[in-house]
């Protein structure tokens, strides 16, 4: 039923209880398990006369947050290794909901999973607000493990 499963992690411990339920189901269904860590494209305004270096400092920053979600990856993908599972990792840049989405789609992927926090005002308190715009976006299956 699902040959390929995408786990969202936003570096958090939150998110990362998603990741019990996901492999148990890949294990189940003999699918593979696509990590997935969505990192938010800051929209910086560049300042008059700040030149080059500001955007060379822009490009320095983003640089050292893919060198780090991507490690960050290697290491739950290091922990999970022992299921059997076989594990994929990606790294994207923009909007989280528009990127798990995406990702959904080019991979084909047949399931979604991930933790919901609710963070973000009182009409998403149940599910917060990416996995919301998720839920919304998609027509594909999605697993939200709440966070108690």
């Amino acid at each position: 039923m699902f040959k390929r499963i995408l786990v969202t992690l936003d570096g958090s411990d939150f998110s990362e209880r998603a990741l019990e339920p996901a492999f148990h189901i890949a294990k189940k269904f003999g699918a593979e398990v696509v990590l997935l860590r969505a990192l938010s494209a800051e929209v910086m305004a560049v300042a008059a006369g700040s030149g080059p270096q500001y955007v060379e400092l822009s490009q320095m920053h983003e640089r050292h947050d893919r060198e780090a979600a991507e490690s960050y990856l290697r290491s739950i993908k290091a922990q999970w290794l022992a299921t059997g599972v076989p594990i994929l990792t990606q790294v994207t840049v923009g909007a989280p909901p528009e990127q798990i989405l995406a990702a959904a789609d080019t991979g084909a992927v047949d399931l979604i999973v991930m933790s919901t926090h609710g963070r973000s005002g009182l009409s998403r308190f149940l599910y917060g607000s990416v996995a919301e715009a998720v839920l919304r976006g998609t027509q594909r299956p999605v697993l939200m493990i709440p966070i108690r």
